[in-house]
């Protein structure tokens, strides 16, 4: 046998030690689960019976004829993932333009607003939980001011805002860590022969930086988006869809249809044609800020 044939040999085993566990778990984790649920949502199945009856396509009728809670939890879904994209990217593009320079004093900033971020979505909850409920009241009884008496939680316009206000926060420094990498890597000839021309800080930001860091922009927007579709630990521990299913989100509303009402083929549909959904918006989404991104 050959040098060289050993030698491709030899590759050829190393590469099969590093990928073929990693394609084993993808497929036991992903792949299989993913077909599984094909199969289970033609099916009227409480998913611990024995009996499964088809039902063919009845199931996906149902979601848009004959379910109004779930059509209520995908407006909400939508409604929540507009402010959440558009306002977590605004204040972490702003916070990252202001600390993205080397300073001691910026690198205690990143650190104070990453340090949410390290905080699971649950603890985040049961301590927004407290802040909205005897933290709040016990700040009233010493202020007075109407402001901390309102039912923030008990309203459904107030409860959409405090889950947006919870998750932004969390969520501002993983997004500014993203945009910080972006700035950084921007060549400084190009900006110091913008400040020579006498270009505005405005206009430098506006023209060279921000055209420069779309790959990060396409991130950040990306993974928000999906962040925001796939809400769930809030709405468990915070809200649990209320007040009035106000704040029931897509994930929250198959999660309760299978466990809660024992639909476990009704809401593998559902999960089938969420996940079509948000296929089909994180595409259009790429696509759009792909065609933007520039190169050096």
């Amino acid at each position: 046998m050959s040098v060289k044939t050993k030698r491709k040999i030899s590759d050829g085993i190393c590469f099969a030690v590093f990928t073929v566990p990693a394609l084993v778990f993808v497929l036991f984790a992903s792949d299989i689960p993913f077909v599984m649920n094909l199969y289970y949502s033609v099916f009227k199945w409480n998913g611990i019976s024995k009996d499964m009856t088809f039902a063919g396509l009845d199931n996906f009728k149902k979601i848009f004829m004959d379910d109004p809670l779930f059509i209520k939890s995908a407006v909400f879904t939508l409604k929540y993932s507009v402010f959440y994209v558009v306002i977590v990217n605004l204040i972490s593009l702003a916070v990252a333009l202001n600390l993205a320079q080397k300073k001691i004093r910026n690198s205690l900033g990143r650190a104070f607003y990453y340090v949410p971020h390290l905080i699971s979505l649950t603890a985040i909850s049961l301590i927004w939980k407290f802040i909205f409920g005897p933290g709040f009241e016990a700040l009233f009884n010493v202020t007075g001011w109407e402001f901390f008496n309102w039912s923030w939680v008990g309203t459904p316009k107030l409860a959409f805002y405090v889950v947006v206000i919870m998750t932004v926060w969390q969520n501002i420094g993983f997004y500014m860590v993203t945009y910080i990498a972006g700035i950084i890597a921007v060549p400084v000839d190009i900006l110091e022969a913008a400040k020579i021309d006498g270009a505005s800080r405005w206009l430098i930001t506006k023209k060279i930086t921000l055209p420069l860091i779309m790959p990060s922009i396409s991130i950040c927007l990306f993974t928000s988006l999906t962040f925001a579709f796939k809400l769930f630990d809030v709405i468990m521990v915070f809200t649990k869809g209320g007040p009035a299913n106000s704040t029931i989100s897509v994930a929250y509303n198959i999660y309760r249809e299978a466990f809660t009402n024992g639909n476990y083929g009704l809401a593998t549909a559902k999960s089938l044609v969420f996940f079509i959904a948000v296929l089909a918006v994180t595409v259009i989404q790429m696509k759009a800020t792909k065609s933007r991104e520039v190169e050096v």
